[in-house]
């Protein structure tokens, strides 16, 4: 019996050193992700809400401080427009204050994701640039420059040329609510989903060409 209990006392003595170094060696993770970068990244990558939940915090702008703290110098946030004004203008501040940069945030008039701008419909393109003003409000407040623009799914009972020539008009509307505060709307392909009207380069490159 006593043979048995000193294995057991040995076990437990073992047991109790691994834990102790697991708790060490988890505690010195920690403190290693949470060490400031020694430099800063040269290009503007920027990461989003979320990204770093578990290790900045719950808080978006808790998360911002941390992307500082890691090196980065710019942010996007695609849902900027559904925060309420206060938490903007908290962001832009703090943007300000860590010299950060605001990328993009989305346009959404509640239409990006099914038919909208590539059917011509007046309603549809009043309600975007009613949006397009509203976003001014927002940049101003956090500071941004630029704004993408999604122009929906394809309208399969119009021809594709008929279709580009009534995004063009869309976008074309929206610039004139842009251009003159120096804010520019953004194209981005998105392989979301095979209804999205502009999913690659060359169909950017059709609309923003009007072909």
């Amino acid at each position: 019996m006593k043979p048995n209990s000193m294995d057991r006392r040995k076990f437990i003595q073992n047991s109790f050193a691994t834990a102790a170094a697991t708790v060490s060696l988890n505690m010195f993770a920690n403190n290693a992700i949470r060490c400031p970068a020694e430099k800063p990244f040269i290009a503007k990558f920027a990461p989003h809400d979320g990204m770093f939940k578990n290790s900045g915090g719950a808080s978006f702008l808790d998360q911002i401080k941390f992307m500082h703290d890691m090196g980065f110098r710019a942010i996007e946030d695609n849902g900027m427009m559904g925060r309420s004004k206060d938490e903007q203008e908290k962001i832009g501040s703090l943007l300000t204050q860590l010299g950060m940069t605001m990328g993009v945030f989305v346009v959404d008039a509640g239409d990006n994701w099914k038919v909208s701008y590539t059917t011509g419909n007046k309603d549809l393109t009043a309600k975007f640039i009613d949006t397009c003003k509203q976003s001014l409000e927002v940049a101003k407040r956090v500071n941004a420059k630029w704004m993408t623009v999604v122009p929906g799914y394809y309208e399969r009972k119009l021809p594709i040329g008929i279709q580009t020539a009534n995004v063009v008009d869309v976008l074309r509307r929206g610039a004139e609510v842009f251009e003159p505060q120096g804010l520019i709307m953004v194209l981005e392909p998105l392989s979301d989903n095979p209804d999205l009207f502009m999913r690659t380069a060359t169909s950017n490159l059709r609309v923003v060409q009007g072909r």
